[in-house]
């Protein structure tokens, strides 16, 4: 049989263990899901391909292909997300209306607020991503 100081003991380190995987799951998965916005946070699109280019060690001419195919290549992803972007809209409007219909009005007016901020912090990266694309 165990004794209360080997029981606290065990919780502890259970305790202390599911935070350092928490942890550890939080990081990967930050990794994981945001790297493509974690790239952009620090270059430009310009500044992504210069950097391939040069790796690759690409002619000039090469270059202005490998460009031109980035470029088709954004216009088509572009084109196959706008349906999805607006789709993804839509469940949020209708998400957003179902969760109103439960709140008071009080908690009406606080879940407006929260959402007007994040939508504020939304065109503010927006704007920064703007800024930093060529």
């Amino acid at each position: 049989m165990h004794s209360p100081r080997s029981t606290r003991s065990l919780a502890l380190a259970f305790v202390l263990g599911a935070l350092l995987v928490g942890g550890v799951l939080g990081f990967t998965a930050d990794r994981v899901f945001a790297r493509d916005d974690a790239c952009a946070r620090y270059f430009t699109r310009s500044e992504l391909r210069k950097r391939f280019a040069d790796r690759l060690e690409l002619t000039p001419v090469q270059r202005a292909k490998v460009d031109s195919i980035l470029d088709a290549k954004r216009v088509a992803m572009d084109s196959i997300q706008a349906p999805v972007k607006a789709a993804m809209a839509a469940v949020s409007d209708s998400t957003t209306r179902r969760i109103e219909g439960v709140l008071d009005a009080k908690q009406r007016r606080e879940f407006a607020e929260m959402r007007a901020d994040r939508d504020r912090r939304d065109r503010a990266d927006s704007a920064a991503r703007a800024v930093r694309k060529d």
